[in-house]
C-alpha cells in the first residue's frame, strides 16, 4: 500500500485501499496500525483533513476494529489480485 506523508498530530503517514477497505496509519513512533471496514468517505475525510489526528481520534479510533502491522505488511496490502496471484503460483511450482 502506498502511504502519503501528513506528518502532523503525531501521524507520520497513512494509506488507503479501498478494494478491502483497509486504512494503515503510521505514527510518529512507527508504529503501524490497520483499521478494516474503513469506508472511503471515511477514509478520504481523513487523508485530505487539515487535523488529521482528531478526525482520527473522533471518527476512526473507537469504532474501527485495528492491528498493528509491520512496514512489510503495510506495503503488500493492497498489491494487484494478478500480483498476489503470480506469487503464489512462484511459491507453489517456483519458476518456470
Amino acid at each position: 500500500m502506498q502511504r502519503r506523508l501528513i506528518q502532523r498530530g503525531g501521524i507520520r503517514s497513512a494509506g488507503y485501499d479501498a478494494h478491502l477497505r483497509i486504512l494503515d496509519i503510521e505514527f510518529d513512533t512507527h508504529r503501524i496500525l490497520r483499521y478494516e471496514n474503513v469506508g472511503f468517505e471515511v477514509a478520504d475525510r481523513f487523508l485530505t483533513n487539515a487535523h488529521p489526528a482528531s478526525y482520527w481520534h473522533d471518527q476512526i479510533e473507537e469504532d474501527y476494529t485495528c492491528h498493528e502491522v509491520t512496514e512489510e505488511e503495510s506495503r503488500k496490502a493492497g498489491r494487484s489480485n494478478t500480483s498476489q496471484a503470480k506469487d503464489n503460483l512462484k511459491r507453489l511450482f517456483g519458476d518456470l
